[in-house]
C-alpha cells in the first residue's frame, strides 16, 4: 500500500493557521473582548472543503465514479464558506464605537483571516480540478468549477442575505443545514430568487461575488507560475 505523503502545502497552511491564531489571542488580550471569535467557527467551515479534497485524494483509487461525485458533491457543498469569509469585513463596520486605531487593526484581523479562508478554498478547488481532469478531461474539469463558482455565489447570497428567514439558529446560514434542513432552506431560496424580474440587485450581487472570487483564482494561478517566467539578460557586456 503506498503510503500517502502530505503535501508541501499544508505547511505554508498550518503556518498561517498558527500565526491567525496568535493574532487574534493577542487583540482579545489587548482589547479585553472576543467579540470576533466568530470568526474560527467561520474559519472551520472554510476548512471542510479542504478536509473533503484531501480525504478524495487519500481514497481516490479505491472509490468508483458513483462515490467520486458523491464526494465532489459534498465538497460542492462547502466550499462556499470559504469565499464567504470575505464578507465578515462588514462586521468592523457596525459597530461606531470603535477608536480608529481599532478599526484598522481589526480591519487587517479580519482581511487576513479571510485571504486564509480563501486559501483554503481555493487550494481544494485546485484539488478537486486535479481529480476530475486525472478521471475525465480538461473540459469536464473546468464545467465543474464554473458550475462551483455559479453555485457559491448563490451560497453566499443565502448565508450573508438570506439568514434572516431561517425560522432557527442565530442568524447564520451554514453549507451543513442544507443536509439538516433541507426543505427550510430549498423554500427560502426559492423565494428569493424567483421570480427573477423581482430579484435583479441579488442576481447583481452573486454576479458581481462570482466576478471577484474568478479574478482571485486568476491571480492565484498566474503567480504560482510567475517562477517560469523568463529574465532576460540586462547586464552590460
Amino acid at each position: 500500500m503506498r503510503k500517502f505523503k502530505f503535501p508541501d502545502y499544508t505547511k505554508v497552511i498550518m503556518f498561517l493557521t498558527v500565526m491567525n491564531l496568535i493574532i487574534m489571542t493577542i487583540r482579545n488580550w489587548y482589547v479585553d473582548n472576543t467579540v470576533f471569535n466568530f470568526l474560527w467557527r467561520n474559519l472551520w467551515s472554510s476548512f471542510c472543503p479542504l478536509l473533503v479534497a484531501t480525504l478524495m485524494v487519500i481514497f481516490n483509487a479505491k472509490i468508483n465514479k458513483f462515490f467520486f461525485w458523491i464526494g465532489c458533491f459534498v465538497w460542492l457543498i462547502f466550499y462556499p464558506n470559504a469565499p464567504y469569509m470575505i464578507s465578515d469585513l462588514i462586521h468592523n463596520s457596525l459597530d461606531p464605537s470603535k477608536i480608529p486605531n481599532q478599526i484598522i487593526y481589526d480591519t487587517i484581523i479580519i482581511f487576513s483571516i479571510a485571504m486564509l479562508s480563501l486559501f483554503y478554498g481555493f487550494i481544494s478547488m485546485k484539488i478537486i480540478f486535479n481529480l476530475i481532469f486525472s478521471r475525465y478531461n480538461k473540459i469536464v474539469a473546468n464545467a465543474a468549477i464554473t458550475v462551483t463558482l455559479i453555485l457559491s455565489s448563490v451560497g453566499f447570497y443565502m448565508g450573508r442575505l438570506l439568514a434572516s428567514g431561517i425560522p432557527y439558529g442565530n442568524g447564520l446560514l451554514y453549507s451543513w443545514e442544507l443536509f439538516i434542513h433541507p426543505i427550510v432552506v430549498l423554500k427560502v431560496v426559492w423565494h428569493a430568487l424567483f421570480p427573477i424580474g423581482q430579484h435583479i440587485p441579488d442576481y447583481l450581487l452573486m454576479l458581481l461575488f462570482g466576478i471577484v472570487q474568478y479574478m482571485v483564482m486568476i491571480m492565484m494561478k498566474d503567480v504560482s507560475n510567475i517562477q517560469n517566467v523568463e529574465v532576460s539578460d540586462t547586464s552590460a557586456n
